[in-house]
């Protein structure tokens, strides 16, 4: 026996024994507190990484706050828009897309090109040279490559690639890799997920650009830095009105960039989580504190008395038993921290193959850490304050007097004994759960806390199957997406179905527009479609298939809510594209689909809107499989066609890229919320044969077997657990729901779709930790000393 140090007053001398005698409890208790405190220094850890990360990288290397992109801009006139007051830097440039042939992938590879300065590195969206040198000018072809598609294709220094750039054949000698803040989040058109091996990034010298777009002394996007204060949608209109007599096509801030906005999106969703996941967490643990506290008390009511009758107030009590608490946590408060660091650090590792920056290191900081500690001491305290309180009410006369027996002639317990047929351990294990109803109640909701958050974590996974589904396998149906390098009547439709291997194609329309609801505004793609398509079909998030409108305007959920408009509002419509003209259509309905463009009308109304002819910006098709590669190096080699890509290769690739990630972000989920199940279901097991010792081995020597003493005890757990199944069930339910709406964004929607299989896999692992749980406790009431129980109540 370890002997405590005189030193210490009896108080505290009767803390440690507390703590020694309470140590299989402490640990569920610190398990439970680690997971709550773990994911909130992971998250906010994780937010405040990323947003330090992007804000460096975007000052350090002057991320534009403008782009303006327009047909063909005299260099001139980048000095009337440098004159625009609040601009600080502005870099014309060249962008072309363009589609890759390379070595070992048989599949199209869609590619942006754009232009470097004559000397240097770029001023506004400067590149992070991460190996190799620059292009030189005097060598036409040299290119940069986006590093982790160099990677991901296996291109190499030195290494020569042939695509199809503006209609003709090029030749590409790669001679270095970067990192641009501009594609933090590097993904290809219609695409959510980075493909690296099948979209790629490359910059070229101005001088042979130029030539390959014939467009020498000119460029296509203005990129525009402002001066600290500079009014940004001043700055836009003005730059609109320089650029519309040259195809400009409306200026974007940095908000509606894709990879910013992916970016910004992200933070979003671990902000919604934050604010969900740790808060259920962390009130799971005050729920085990206030169990282990008020079972202690309950049966250290007579220490409780005597203590008061030797003259101990009743404030110092009350203070022994939160420091109890308080002690109880530091374990699980310590861990927490710890797990929280080592689980953010590979969360950041695992960001990095998304959201791509030249650093990125996780650090949660001392004010995260101090603010979960903070936390961890409310989440106890507020356990700890109900039976707290209870002692401070507390009087010596009534703390020593022995507890009042439990009434056993209540309803409940007289229908329990009508009942033919039970068994005497049966009888008692009912009437027990009816002599505490509140705590068996509390049991089971324990229960039901630690089976939702595991259907909550493991549920994930199927929102983004199905979200993959419906993207992939309902609504985008075609083999081959092509998109032309300009818009191109019927005749450019009639000659993609003469090529090998194609059954069918559907024409497709793409025209920029600013949309206009009071003083909201927006510039956004309208997408042009033909009813009854199969090739690709507009799907809502219940599978339904929803026609474009014959009149008006459909619009995405994600648009509705940016201008604050539903069916039968009317929306002003700046055409951005041709000869620019300027309607109002009504929005006739929103389509709530996990990723959509941001409004559809008829393809056939198009024309008369455009004052032009039917033209298509590109097709889907149909294509024989045994027919692709013949199919491929025809388009290739087509001048009109300026990118393609293949369904199959990139679902493949999401899947490739989803699978590894979802993988370890629902083991963090599932880790964390395992622990949540083992410390409700162990505490709960624990406490009840802390509570009930005394009687079962009352029962040992009246002459119950062993076997019948654990029935009693384990029967009784069995029920709460079995009664806890179905509220977990709702729970989880409801929170995935809740967190699914939560985490959707303007960008796509995740769609709700908990499946049956990712419930019963939970409940198999509850109840495989219940029964855990139960040999561990078994193991415990077989070791009882059935003397030295009889002696105590303890």
């Amino acid at each position: 026996m370890v002997t405590l140090p005189a030193w210490l007053g009896s108080l505290d001398r009767k803390l440690l024994r507390d703590i020694w005698r309470l140590r299989s409890q402490a640990l569920a208790i610190a398990l439970v507190i680690a997971a709550g405190i773990g994911m909130v220094v992971m998250s906010f850890g994780m937010i405040r990484s990323l947003e330090a990360s992007r804000d460096a990288y975007y000052d350090r290397y002057r991320f534009a706050d403008i782009f303006a992109s327009a047909v063909r801009v005299p260099d001139s006139l980048l000095d009337d828009i440098r004159a625009i007051d609040g601009v600080s830097i502005v870099e014309g440039r060249l962008t072309s897309g363009a589609t890759l042939d390379i070595p070992g992938i048989s599949e199209p590879i869609t590619a942006r090109i754009h232009s470097l300065p004559a000397s240097g590195m770029p001023t506004v969206n400067a590149l992070v040279l991460r190996s190799g040198r620059l292009p030189d000018p005097g060598r036409p072809g040299e290119v940069l490559a986006s590093e982790k598609f160099a990677e991901a294709a296996r291109i190499g220094i030195g290494d020569d690639i042939d695509g199809l750039l503006y209609g003709t054949r090029q030749s590409f000698r790669v001679v270095g890799t970067v990192l641009s803040p501009e594609y933090v989040y590097a993904i290809g058109p219609g695409q959510i997920f980075p493909d690296n091996r099948r979209f790629g990034v490359l910059w070229m010298g101005q001088e042979h650009l130029s030539a390959a777009l014939n467009s020498t002394n000119s460029f296509n996007e203005a990129l525009i830095r402002l001066e600290r204060g500079g009014n940004l949608h001043d700055v836009i209109d003005r730059v609109d009105v320089i650029l519309e007599r040259y195809g400009g096509r409306g200026a974007t801030p940095r908000a509606d960039q894709l990879s910013d906005r992916f970016l910004e999106n992200e933070l979003s969703q671990l902000s919604s989580m934050t604010a969900i996941l740790p808060p259920i967490f962390l009130g799971v643990a005050a729920f085990l504190i206030n169990m282990v506290l008020s079972r202690l008390v309950e049966s250290e009511r007579e220490i409780i008395g005597l203590l008061t009758a030797f003259g101990y107030r009743s404030r110092t009590i009350m203070f022994h038993y939160t420091k109890l608490a308080l002690v109880l946590s530091i374990p699980g408060l310590v861990l927490g921290l710890l797990l929280g660091s080592w689980m953010g650090r590979g969360l950041a590792g695992l960001y990095q193959e998304f959201f791509v920056f030249p650093f990125l290191t996780y650090r949660a900081g001392f004010d995260v850490f101090f603010i979960s500690c903070l936390v961890a001491i409310l989440v106890v305290l507020l356990g700890a304050a109900q039976t707290v309180r209870r002692i401070g009410r507390l009087t010596a006369a009534e703390a020593m007097r022995p507890p009042v027996p439990p009434n056993y002639s209540g309803g409940f317990a007289r229908l329990v004994g009508r009942i033919k047929g039970l068994d005497e351990p049966t009888r008692i294990i009912l009437r027990g759960l009816a002599r505490r109803p509140l705590r068996s109640v509390l049991g089971s909701v324990g229960i039901a806390a630690a089976l939702g958050l595991y259907i909550t974590s493991a549920g994930s996974t199927d929102n983004v199957r199905l979200m993959i589904d419906l993207m992939f396998n309902q609504a985008n149906r075609a083999d081959v997406n092509v998109v032309f390098t300009e818009d191109r009547d019927d005749r450019a439709l009639f000659e993609l179905a003469r090529l090998p291997g194609v059954m069918r194609v559907e024409p497709v329309r793409y025209i920029g527009a600013k949309l206009s609801a009071g003083h909201r505004s927006k510039s956004e793609t309208i997408t042009g479609m033909k009813p009854a398509g199969d090739l690709n079909r507009l799907i809502d998030l219940d599978n339904g298939i929803v026609e474009p409108p014959t009149q008006g305007l459909m619009i995405s959920y994600g648009l509705s809510k940016e201008l604050a408009v539903g069916p039968g509002d009317i929306v002003d419509i700046q055409v951005t594209d041709g000869r620019r003209p300027q309607i109002s259509m009504p929005v006739t309905s929103v389509l709530s689909s996990p990723v959509s463009n941001p409004a559809y009308i008829d393809f056939k109304n198009l024309g008369p809107i455009m004052k032009e002819a039917e033209l298509s910006s590109g097709a889907y098709l149909s294509v024989d499989a045994t027919q692709t590669d013949k199919l491929y190096r025809r388009l290739k080699d087509m001048p009109m066609i300026a990118g393609f890509s293949q369904r199959s290769a990139a679902l493949r690739g999401i899947e490739e890229t989803i699978g590894e990630t979802m993988g370890i972000v629902r083991l963090f989920n599932v880790a964390f919320s395992g622990l949540i199940v083992f410390g409700v279901v162990y505490n709960n097991a624990r406490i009840s044969l802390a509570e009930r010792a005394r009687d079962l081995v009352s029962l040992r020597v009246l002459g119950y077997r062993r076997s019948e003493v654990s029935y009693i005890l384990l029967g009784e757990l069995a029920l709460i657990v079995m009664a806890g199944l179905p509220l977990g069930m709702m729970f989880g339910y409801y929170l995935s729901l809740q967190i699914s709406e939560a985490i959707s964004g303007d960008l796509f929607i995740i769609p709700f779709a908990l499946s049956a299989a990712t419930v019963a896999f939970a409940i198999l692992i509850v109840l495989i930790t219940a029964a855990v749980s139960a040999l561990f406790v078994r193991g415990r009431l077989d070791r009882l000393n059935l003397v030295s129980v009889l002696k105590t109540r303890e």
